[in-house]
């Protein structure tokens, strides 16, 4: 997402949950996105890919969400943790909160209504599961994209920044959206 540009486009496809099935074409988004100097952060994307797998099963506390355009080729992903991680539980303002994860959308398919398709499903299911509000982090490879997204999205707020998140100088911001 562009700053200060809203998507004006709607999803020309499906958000669908996750198969093992796209884990190989996620992977791909990731190491896109996942990069330091140009050089792929393995660690991040096998972390992510492990959460990923981890979300297949029921009883992990996650669910994943993909956005799959009309022609069949996953684009996207994002999904929704039940419990946050114990740093953002300093930004709840509620008893029930939940966590935005892995928020990731094919660099060609920005600005297409693929975040906002994802947003959408992952708000419906923490409603469902009686969650009360939504956390989550975007660190600083995300300010040119990530942050603009998270602020132009209905009801979502800045709550703070979390310095050093990850590592010395990177600093991660905290949005928050109460239901």
């Amino acid at each position: 997402m562009e700053p200060n540009s809203p998507e004006k486009e709607r999803l020309n496809g499906i958000v669908r949950p996750l198969q093992k099935g796209d884990i190989p074409a996620l992977r791909e988004i990731l190491e896109y996105w996942l990069r330091d100097s140009g050089i792929v952060a393995q660690d991040e994307v096998e972390k992510d890919i492990s959460t990923l797998k981890e979300s297949l099963n029921d009883e992990s506390g996650k669910k994943m969400f993909i956005a799959e355009a009309i022609h069949g080729k996953v684009v996207g992903m994002m999904g929704l943790a039940i419990r946050p991680k114990q740093e953002l539980i300093q930004f709840a303002k509620t008893d029930s909160p939940s966590e935005l994860i892995i928020a990731y959308v094919h660099p060609e398919q920005r600005n297409k209504g693929v975040g906002t398709a994802l947003i959408t499903a992952v708000q419906e299911l923490a409603k469902a599961k009686e969650r009360k509000e939504i956390i989550l982090e975007s660190g600083p490879r995300n300010i040119r994209t990530g942050y603009p997204f998270y602020d132009s999205q209905p009801g979502f707020r800045r709550a703070g920044r979390i310095n050093d998140f990850y590592g010395k100088g990177l600093h991660t911001m905290v949005w928050q959206k109460i239901f």
